[in-house]
């Protein structure tokens, strides 16, 4: 887990943040862009790389570009 995850998983929890990245991944399921560029087909795995590369902001109930 990266040291971004970290921190947001212990300032929201692991279930709310759990929570938001689902979201995420249905809005890539329902045909929003990536905000990074990936070869992968997977959105879970999609929503990962956008948090790992800081491309993904999430605030308490918002997930936002940056």
């Amino acid at each position: 887990m990266t040291n971004h995850t970290e921190e947001l998983t212990k300032d929201l929890g692991s279930f709310h943040l759990t929570s938001l990245l689902i979201k995420r991944v249905r809005e890539l399921m329902a045909g929003s862009p990536a905000l990074v560029a990936t070869d992968s087909s997977d959105p879970v795995k999609t929503v990962f790389e956008e948090l790992a590369s800081g491309k993904l902001s999430i605030t308490d109930e918002v997930v936002t570009k940056d």
